[in-house]
């Protein structure tokens, strides 16, 4: 069922009538000018300009009633056009529409479950996550600026621990 108005689609209106118009043109022009040539065929007239003009309106009758059918089939090119247009625009409508549907159902459950667990917390004793206090770190980062002396070599290190690791000697000189 249609729910939505019909558009007129006044070009495609004038498209048949303008289809109907020269089929029946042509029709009546191709019957005039065919009886109008058997008539100086059976009389014997030598009216050779009578029978040329005969002769010319049933050609134009003929492309009368050739663009007239060409004119008919364009209408129904647009018909079948705009009848896809409005089952894709329908088909796109039901998509939205269960997409709509599906996407409320996931919210309704995960609504339930939030719930739920709510439910299951006050009834441990436990504070809702919404009511937890917010726990906030301050992380607090040391920028080091390295020095521009040199590195003491390795073996001076070395031998400045094994001084502070022997028994008996301290650094400490109280």
């Amino acid at each position: 069922m249609n729910t939505t108005a019909s558009k007129v689609n006044v070009p495609l209106i004038l498209l048949w009538v303008a289809a109907v118009a020269l089929i029946g043109g042509g029709y009546w022009l191709l019957s005039s000018s065919t009886a109008s040539q058997v008539e100086f065929y059976t009389s014997g007239s030598q009216d050779v300009a009578g029978l040329l003009g005969a002769q010319t309106n049933t050609t134009v009758a003929g492309l009368l009633l050739a663009v007239g059918a060409l004119a008919v089939v364009i209408a129904l090119a647009v018909h079948a056009l705009g009848r896809s247009a409005r089952v894709a625009s329908a088909e796109a409508a039901a998509l939205v529409a269960a997409e709509d549907a599906a996407f409320e159902a996931e919210l309704d459950r995960a609504e339930a479950e939030f719930d739920r667990a709510e439910a299951e917390a006050a009834a441990a004793g436990v504070a809702p996550v919404a009511e937890a206090p917010a726990v906030v770190e301050e992380v607090v980062v040391e920028e080091v600026e390295a020095s521009e002396a040199p590195a003491e070599p390795a073996a001076d290190a070395a031998s400045a621990h094994a001084a502070a690791a022997e028994p008996g000697t301290s650094g400490d000189t109280k």
